[in-house]
């Protein structure tokens, strides 16, 4: 037996404890999860993928995934995970259509119209690929200065400083291709600033309907469940639609109860701030499994082998709670998913459980936002 079998076999077991999945606790609310394709022949990795009822690719949708050479679309991997989330139920959500970071050469080397030129191409392609399949993507991710003054300004990027007007080209361009698909636009740390910037670009034109709060924090710096409340209400209040689109909690460095315990809080006092608020139609997880996501440590609700941690058990409890499922999760699941599982790929196939064995570090991650 392969070792992603006997893992498949031990998640499944893990998340058996529950007497409902997360997926079936979470009913009509959108409870999402990225992934990455790479990870597509792991049984253990689709079993925890599959307890989520939303999908987004980590990377697989961007330009440097669909257009890594000029002029050349290549969709097999943004369809990969779109064909593998329906194979499992799921909705798809798509990301992202115009960042400035970690693309192709050729991309970063244009100037000018030929930018202007691409960029439009490049939506009108995507668009025109996924319509009727994909109903809400983020058009433009990051395009603001890292602050959260309240104030705003373009960050000094290469797309900012050939294309200034980015965000009406990009979103105009996008909705005259899909009118009917949502159009939003992404970011993380400076929200408060995204509401002032999304004032001024509702002002001057530009269709967007909604913003993606991504929401990486720290287990030491995190924002409180009325503040969130609060700046999700600004965002009603500009008739916007907003999404937890990419949360992970930074900061864990030992797996200790204790972290975990306070993980779990951070986790579900975000879920139940977009619960309480009319215009939080999605909440999404920044990978599934700890070492698939681009920190280091103990940042997702499933451990390095997709068991089931702290964090997890108690989203289900709260959505349990709001749509009035009245069967408790036993009690015994918050030993288990303390636990880490080595599995070694022997003659024996041994399967051997410590409470002290920590998630190695993800040698290999990279920034996927």
């Amino acid at each position: 037996m392969k070792a992603s079998s006997v893992l498949g076999l031990v998640a499944s077991a893990s998340l058996a404890l529950a007497d409902v999945s997360l997926r079936e606790a979470a009913k009509d609310i959108l409870i999402g999860v990225a992934a990455n394709s790479n990870r597509f022949n792991d049984e253990a990795y689709i079993e925890a993928t599959s307890q989520f009822n939303y999908m987004v690719a980590e990377n697989g949708c961007k330009l440097s995934g669909i257009q890594a050479v000029q002029g050349v679309y290549d969709f097999t991997d943004c369809d990969a995970h779109y064909n593998k989330a329906v194979e499992l139920g799921m909705k798809f959500r798509g990301h992202c259509l115009v960042w400035h970071n970690y693309q192709p050469y050729w991309f970063q080397n244009l100037k000018g119209d030929d930018l202007r030129k691409a960029i439009v191409e490049h939506i009108t392609t995507v668009l025109t690929h996924y319509k009727g399949k994909i109903d809400t993507w983020d058009v433009v991710n990051e395009a603001m200065e890292d602050a959260d003054n309240g104030g705003w300004s373009m960050a000094d990027n290469f797309i900012n400083r050939e294309v200034p007007d980015i965000m009406e080209l990009a979103f105009k361009t996008a909705r005259e291709v899909d009118p009917e698909v949502k159009l939003f636009y992404n970011d993380f740390k400076r929200i408060r600033s995204v509401v002032t910037f999304m004032k001024e670009m509702i002002a001057r034109g530009v269709p967007i309907d909604g913003v993606g709060w991504q929401y990486h924090v720290n287990i030491g710096h995190y924002y409180s469940y009325e503040d969130m409340v609060e700046i999700m209400g600004q965002f009603a209040d500009l008739g916007l639609e907003i999404q937890i689109t990419e949360m992970d909690v930074d900061g864990l460095t030992t797996g200790s109860e204790e972290e975990f315990a306070k993980e779990a809080e951070i986790y579900t006092d975000a879920l139940r701030a977009c619960l309480d608020s009319s215009n939080c139609t999605a909440f999404l997880i920044w990978g599934v499994g700890d070492t698939d996501s681009w920190i280091n440590g103990y940042p997702l609700l499933f451990d390095k082998n997709y068991a089931p941690k702290p964090a997890y058990y108690s989203l289900i409890n709260l959505l349990k709670e709001r749509n009035n499922i009245t069967d408790e999760v036993e009690e015994t699941v918050t030993d288990a998913a303390t636990n880490a599982v080595d599995v070694t790929d022997s003659e024996n196939d041994e399967v051997e459980v410590s409470a002290d064995e920590v998630a190695d570090d993800n040698e290999d991650s990279e920034s996927s936002n």
